[in-house]
């Protein structure tokens, strides 16, 4: 699927491989062409390679292709992702832009000039939650903060908590999707299996989502990603008092870490998450690192 977007040459060395193991490509005008192959590797006509001198140099042409297929040939259409610094296409894949913001005023209009993408190929992990599902659900749903660094699972882990929840508990569950990574919904529908509990709200910011979503689809259980912001505070505090659970997620390195994030001083002082989940690449990305209470003692290591 992603090697119809791709240009003629590069999906041909991406044929050559195994897709389950591909996570990234990267691309930056005059580089050489790089893939997180179970490790890093630079890709070549023959699939992947350490070798530099073998690699894919990236022009200015490949970058316009990709995107003019991604976006169907109407960019305009797809204004309101570039904008955001994404697009997404068929199966769930994630295309990252760089280039240069075009303002009007304070507002981001668009992204020209692009330098450089970043294909993320995001694979589902079914029952990779339930090593920790317990500790999060019984014998009640607890309000559930996921913490980890990029890349470290932490959108994989709340897929299938979304997943499992949905089956297990038969519990309606809202996804407020911001960056449309939880879902990756392509018109609309989700790529991912996500249960048949579970209705998604993308592209909005959590504000909307959760206010507007709480009133019109009465869930049980709320679920966004990447909490950074006050505004996002305040939206995960409407959110708790409607009445509803929340499961979510947040950058940081480790717990000592957060407690000292910016904004997030109520969410700690008020206990207002009951449960926390850390996760690390320390042993490959999804590693579980822990399960801490409201008062941060470690449930589980």
């Amino acid at each position: 699927m992603l090697c119809e977007y791709l240009p003629f040459e590069i999906s041909e060395a991406i044929k050559k491989l195994n897709f389950t193991k591909i996570n990234e490509i990267r691309l930056r005008i005059g580089c050489p062409i790089i893939i997180d192959y179970g490790g890093i590797y630079y890709l070549s006509k023959d699939g992947v390679t350490d070798i530099i001198a073998k690699a894919i140099i990236c022009n200015k042409g490949i970058i316009d292709n990709i995107i003019t297929k991604a976006c169907e040939n109407s960019i305009y259409a797809y204004n309101e992702e570039i904008k955001q610094g994404f697009i997404t296409i068929s199966g769930g894949i994630r295309i990252g832009l760089a280039g240069t913001c075009v303002r009007e005023g304070n507002v981001i209009k668009t992204l020209k000039n692009l330098s450089s993408i970043n294909i993320r190929v995001p694979h589902e992990v079914k029952n990779c939650s339930l090593k920790i599902l317990e500790y999060i659900t019984e014998p009640r749903i607890f309000n559930t903060l996921i913490v980890s660094s990029p890349g470290a699972g932490k959108t994989t882990l709340l897929r299938d908590i979304a997943f499992q929840i949905s089956q297990r508990y038969l519990q309606n569950i809202l996804i407020v999707d911001e960056r449309n990574e939880i879902a990756n919904s392509v018109n609309g529908v989700p790529q991912y299996n996500l249960g048949i509990f579970c209705d998604v709200i993308s592209n909005c910011t959590k504000q909307f989502g959760l206010e507007n979503g709480i009133r019109s689809m009465k869930p049980n259980v709320v679920m966004t990603d990447e909490i950074a912001n006050k505004l996002d505070v305040d939206a995960i505090h409407y959110a708790l008092g409607c009445g509803v659970k929340v499961i979510a997620t947040t950058h940081c390195d480790d717990i000592n870490a957060l407690r000292e994030k910016k904004d997030f001083e109520q969410l700690i002082e008020k206990k207002t998450f009951e449960r926390y989940v850390l996760l690390s690449t320390r042993n490959g990305a999804g590693t579980i690192e822990g399960v801490y209470d409201k008062n941060f003692k470690c449930l589980c290591m």
